[in-house]
């Protein structure tokens, strides 16, 4: 892939546009510390804007992408949302296919980027579980229309997805911690797992590379259960770097947010509080462990459901959110600046 011939170059260009260079919050626990790398600090308030940076430009590299094209994409919601917006910034135009069970603050957020958005309907959305399965079939017979107009970045098997890790979301996180042992992601696309696992298997081989997968049936937006849904292809080929899964459930993400949220008065998504549980699961058994983690987004795309199950009350929520989008002070600012 051509990009990949001049990753410092993209790296600075994202840093220059807002996204990358994220902090990194310590979070103490009885059994030891977890490193948090605070995504939603990106320009567009989640660990997509990476990728979809990525991907976006290294169409461009390799000729693939013109203005005439639309950029097509199924989503869930955090990519999507960095791609229309992306999309935006560059001049291009995109379609979003998303679940219709996606959170109704996320589908607002979509709405307004700009980009048309297309809703897909099906038996997971009606029981109120994402699956993203159904918009990938959608978004496909849309190309099938007019093969010529449309440019599918696939971010499932897109390498420029697991790209934008390595040579960003990596080297920031070796370059502002001295130590630690275990790096732990959640399973969506699997970019982030498979561009950390990339990095760090070249640069730190002792660092152990964890895949948080949530439970069959899971309600935890962005998440994939791989005996559910179809293993995304940067994951088959990356899946030999992965030193160990382990399972994560609605109650798990539940009680994550709940704990930070009690613990730092930061909000965050479900999918950080899932890999904030699954961390404190791995240092119960060895507290010699020192884990690095990423919180994908903040909480507030979720706010009808934190208020639903009483995570936050509705006088309460705003506040919360103007609070978490301020860096703490107990933060570690990126050290890394791309070159």
């Amino acid at each position: 892939m051509e990009n990949v011939r001049t990753p410092s170059s993209l790296a600075r260009d994202a840093y220059a546009v807002g996204i990358g260079r994220t902090p990194i919050l310590p979070l103490q626990t009885e059994d030891g510390t977890i490193y948090a790398k605070l995504e939603w600090f990106n320009r567009f308030r989640s660990v997509k804007d990476r990728a979809a940076y990525f991907m976006i430009r290294g169409a461009e590299l390799e000729h693939k992408l013109t203005t005439n094209k639309t950029l097509v994409e199924a989503s869930s919601g955090n990519t999507g949302i960095a791609l229309a917006n992306i999309a935006r910034l560059l001049g291009y135009s995109a379609e979003i296919f998303v679940p219709a069970s996606s959170s109704p603050e996320t589908l607002s957020r979509l709405r307004s980027s700009g980009a048309r958005i297309v809703e897909i309907e099906d038996e997971f959305s009606r029981a109120g579980r994402v699956n993203i399965d159904a918009s990938i079939r959608a978004l496909n017979r849309r190309i099938s229309e007019d093969a010529e107009r449309f440019l599918n970045l696939d971010q499932y098997s897109n390498e420029a997805n697991t790209m934008g890790h390595v040579y960003t979301t990596g080297p920031e996180i070796s370059s502002t911690l001295e130590k630690f042992t275990l790096v732990l992601v959640g399973i969506g696309t699997g970019g982030t797992v498979t561009g950390l696992a990339t990095h760090f298997k070249k640069h730190l081989p002792d660092v152990k590379i964890v895949a948080a997968e949530p439970e069959p049936g899971h309600h935890i937006q962005g998440l994939k259960n791989l005996a559910v849904s179809e293993a995304p292809e940067i994951i088959k080929r990356n899946l030999g770097k992965i030193d160990r899964w382990i399972s994560v459930s609605d109650d798990d993400a539940v009680r994550g947010v709940r704990e930070i949220l009690n613990k730092t008065g930061i909000l965050v998504g479900l999918s950080s509080g899932s890999n904030y549980i699954a961390a404190r699961k791995i240092l119960a058994e060895n507290r010699s462990e020192s884990i690095v983690t990423v919180f994908p987004d903040s909480g507030e795309k979720y706010r009808e459901k934190y208020e639903s199950i009483g995570i936050v009350k509705e006088s309460e929520f705003d506040s919360i959110i103007d609070f978490t989008l301020r860096v703490p002070d107990s933060t570690l600012p990126c050290k890394f600046n791309g070159s």
